[in-house]
């Protein structure tokens, strides 16, 4: 589910929901929306799910192109 519908699910019926509505900037929606891609990018390598990576990295290219280099080395150590 995306997480846009959840927020406006929760604001809807819950106070906490309509506190995050009003206070919730822009940025920290993408901000969530890129890390819940990064998780998802993350179960379908464990899976070895090829055919999903390429759907998320499509996806994270459309909202920011950096985001396609974390993706390609969140899990890689760091240069030395």
């Amino acid at each position: 589910m995306s997480p846009y519908l959840s927020d406006a699910d929760l604001a809807s019926t819950t106070d906490l929901g309509a506190l995050r509505r009003k206070t919730v900037t822009v940025a920290d929606a993408m901000a969530d929306h890129a890390a819940s891609l990064i998780v998802e990018f993350a179960d379908a390598r464990a899976a070895g799910r090829h055919d999903q990576m390429n759907l998320i990295r499509d996806h994270a290219y459309a909202i920011d192109p950096d985001l396609l280099a974390e993706l390609d080395g969140f899990d890689y150590p760091a240069a030395a």
